[in-house]
């Protein structure tokens, strides 16, 4: 007869050999998960600093471009006090550049001059020129004026110079140099801005995610280096110096595998962080080691101390237990308690089932209901996850489909919901985009939502929007004795004429932001629901969706969303929404509308489901840009 004690050990070993088991898997997922967190936060850190760099840069570049136009404004007056002012108003409104002004071709500035220009320059943060020598400053003849002039073909074009050591401070510069045209269209000189980039250089090259990563920064187009962290990445050597591929996303060097996170500046530049791959993961494989060593030796502390501790706590108290109440039965179960073993609880067991009648209608109905609330449960968990499952999810939905942006989410109010979106091509050209709205919530709500998705995408193929509806309508009719009805609108988008072909179904009215304006809304016949009556007839319109223009669409549970006061979010507030955040793509326009409304809920429950999508019109086909 095996003891009490003894199972109990048993149980707490294979207890303790499953948490092992699950220690192993959720190291190696954990590792999986670091080294994917690593990887993005790595690519994020490139971003986050070249984007610094792009808005120095493009802040530079239309300093150039002001002093352009002011160069054009200085020959024009003849006027030193003018030019002077107007480097100097350029000048304080950057203090990021160390310098800057006007330099005329010879003889262009006037007919009896040969060398003309204005010099301002930072000295202990105070501006000021400097004329000295400039009857005999060869500035013509000079790498930097050569670079600029000589690429300067048009106005507000921007040219960089290469970078370079100055003669008096030794800091590594660059020049950023506009071209000054006169009323007739010629180049008569340039205006520059001068940069210190030391600081900029020394935070690129000081990224080191881990212990042997290195940092390239270079310019491809001119092929040279202008600094990096890497033996062999001498500054102002040849790219092809350096002994790997800068394009390729991986590379072996010296035998050690790496990976390449890059990003080209808006001026040419371009910035690589090269990582062992090995290292990414390197410290959290060193942390589950231990941590497994550490999980071993506990298991046997807490195995010995088990062993103890039953023999003394619980095997003794048992059987004490079980003598003291085998003298208080009460009564008998009408089912008894069948157990095999002759240890303690087998005895234990033998005493409550004289105990056990006057529980056995509570258990009963407990156990009924439990288990009627967990069928509930596990039966709404499926649902949710199946209508979930039916919408699209996957973004961008179409990445070889350059010619629109699109982007779509549902977040129903209860565990379903009545909302849905779709999109799909029709055919090689035509996008379908749907949106709708079950009347009521919940599983019925969700039921019909499927039945009228299902409808509409399985009608429309070689269909017109207007059929389609007409179609499904029909269909929602019959045997509809609950009385539901869907509010649903949807539009085919032709990508080659850019039409925009759409019928609506007693929905909220869109609305269209044209390039360069602003969002209103879509101007539509109301119709009647689907579901609601046989023989409707729907009415298609049309409108002409160019580049740069945005359809959105919702469902009321945004219009009708409510605050803590019943004060509901209403259209005008959607369209001052949408305005304010008019420029933004599609996946962030959704994401800013829902702040905005969780904002005004201020907490309120959702009443509704809330659905929105998004279609952004870029321009060309990726057929017609190849053609073109």
């Amino acid at each position: 007869m095996h003891s009490l004690r003894t199972k109990i050990l048993t149980i707490v070993l294979v207890f303790l050999a499953f948490i092992g088991a699950a220690f192993v898997l959720y190291s190696m997922v954990t590792a999986m998960n670091y080294e994917h967190m690593r990887l993005e936060g790595i690519t994020k850190t490139v971003q986050f600093e070249t984007e610094k760099v792009n808005k120095v840069t493009a802040g530079l570049e239309r300093s150039a471009i002001y002093l352009a136009l002011g160069g054009t404004l200085y020959h024009r007056t003849q006027s030193k006090d003018v030019g002077e002012m107007l480097v100097l108003e350029y000048l304080r409104s950057f203090p990021t550049a160390v310098g800057g002004g006007f330099w005329f071709e010879p003889y262009l500035y006037k007919e009896d001059t040969f060398r003309a220009g204005i010099y301002a320059f930072f000295e202990r943060g105070e501006l000021r020129f400097d004329y000295s020598g400039i009857d005999e400053y060869e500035y013509h003849s000079l790498n930097w004026y050569r670079e600029i002039i000589d690429e300067i073909t048009r106005p507000y074009q921007v040219v960089w110079t290469k970078p370079y050591v100055d003669d008096s401070s030794r800091s590594l510069m660059t020049t950023a140099g506009a071209g000054i045209f006169d009323r007739q269209g010629n180049l008569i000189g340039v205006s520059i801005v001068d940069w210190e980039i030391d600081k900029v250089v020394k935070e690129l090259t000081a990224i080191k995610p881990t212990a042997n990563s290195f940092v390239l920064l270079c310019v491809p187009e001119q092929d040279y280096i202008i600094s990096g962290t890497h033996a062999n990445s001498v500054a102002g050597a040849s790219i092809k110096s350096v002994p790997w591929d800068i394009n390729a996303d991986s590379f072996e060097l010296e035998g050690v595998e790496y990976l390449r996170f890059g990003r080209v500046m808006d001026n040419g530049w371009y910035l690589s962080v090269q990582i062992p791959e090995d290292e990414i993961s390197a410290d959290v494989e060193k942390q589950n080691k231990h941590f497994l060593i550490l999980i071993t030796f506990s298991s046997f502390i807490m195995l010995c101390l088990a062993y103890y501790l039953i023999s003394k706590l619980i095997n003794a108290p048992i059987k004490r237990l079980t003598s003291e109440v085998s003298r208080f039965a009460l009564g008998n179960l009408d089912r008894r308690i069948e157990m095999a073993s002759k240890d303690e609880l087998g005895l234990l067991a033998q005493t409550f089932n004289e105990m056990a009648a006057d529980l056995k209608g509570s258990i009963e109905a407990y156990t009924r209901e439990r288990a009627e609330k967990e069928r509930i449960r596990v039966e709404l968990s499926v649902a949710t996850e199946i209508q979930a499952s039916m919408l699209p999810c996957i973004f961008p939905p179409y990445p070889d489909r350059a010619e629109f942006d699109l982007y779509a989410s549902m977040l129903p109010a209860k565990e379903v919901g009545g909302d849905f979106y779709d999109f799909y091509f029709v055919d090689e050209h035509n996008l379908a985009v749907v949106i709708a709205d079950v009347s009521g919530k919940g599983i019925p709500a969700a039921l019909f939502m499927v039945i009228a998705k299902t409808l509409i995408k399985n009608g429309s193929f070689s269909k017109s929007p207007k059929d389609i509806f007409e179609t499904v309508n029909v269909k929602l009719c019959e045997n509809n004795d609950t009385g539901m009805f869907v509010t649903a609108f949807m539009g085919f988008y032709n990508t080659a004429s850019g039409k925009f072909v759409y019928v609506n179904a007693g929905h909220n009215p869109p609305l269209v932001k044209k390039s360069g304006g602003g969002y209103e809304f879509l101007r539509i016949k109301p119709r009647l629901f689907l579901g609601w009556k046989k023989g409707v007839a729907y009415e298609e319109e049309e409108i002409t969706l160019g580049p740069g223009d945005v359809l959105y669409l919702y469902t009321d549970g945004v219009t009708e969303a409510m605050n803590a006061d019943k004060d509901l979010f209403s259209e005008r507030r959607l369209l001052e929404a949408l305005n304010s955040h008019k420029d933004r793509p599609p996946a962030e326009l959704l994401s800013a509308i829902k702040r905005e409304i969780d904002s005004f809920a201020y907490g309120a429950e959702q009443a509704d489901d809330i659905t929105m999508l998004a279609l952004k019109i870029n321009g060309l086909t990726a057929r017609q840009e190849a053609v073109s």
